[in-house]
C-alpha cells in the first residue's frame, strides 16, 4: 500500500467522523460521521461537497420578511468547510469500486437533518 497523503482523497468520497456535530447542524450537518467528497483542503480545514444544500429566501429585497405563502426553498451544490478541529478522523478508501470518482447521483452521500432521518424511518 502506497503512502497515504491528503491529497490523495481529494474527489473522491471519504468517511467523516467529527468530535462534535452541534456546530454544523444550521448548515445541514446533525450527525456526527457521514459520506462527502472532498473537493479541496488547506492548513486550516477540510471542503466538502454538499451536494443538496437548501437556501431559504425569507426576506425581500428590501429586507422584510415575506409571507409564509411566499417563502422560497432552493436547492444548490454547496462546499462546506469544515475546520481541522473538529475532524476525529477522515477514512478513504482509494480502492473500494464506486468510492474512486463516484457519481454524485449514484447513491445517496452528503448531509441529512434528523428530522429529515426521522420522517425517513416513518
Amino acid at each position: 500500500m502506497d503512502m497515504m497523503k491528503i491529497e490523495n482523497t481529494v474527489n473522491d468520497i471519504v468517511l467523516i467522523v467529527l468530535n462534535d456535530a452541534a456546530p454544523f447542524e444550521r448548515i445541514g450537518i446533525g450527525i456526527d460521521q457521514f459520506y462527502a467528497r472532498v473537493v479541496g483542503y488547506d492548513e486550516f480545514g477540510v471542503w466538502l461537497e454538499h451536494p443538496n444544500f437548501e437556501v431559504i429566501i425569507s426576506e425581500n429585497e428590501e429586507g422584510k420578511p415575506l409571507p409564509p405563502d411566499k417563502v422560497k426553498r432552493e436547492h444548490h451544490n454547496a462546499s462546506v468547510y469544515i475546520p481541522w478541529r473538529n475532524v476525529a478522523s477522515l477514512v478513504h478508501f482509494p480502492h473500494r469500486e464506486g468510492f474512486d470518482f463516484p457519481s454524485p447521483f449514484e447513491r445517496h452521500m452528503g448531509f441529512s437533518s434528523e428530522k429529515k432521518t426521522e420522517e425517513e424511518n416513518s
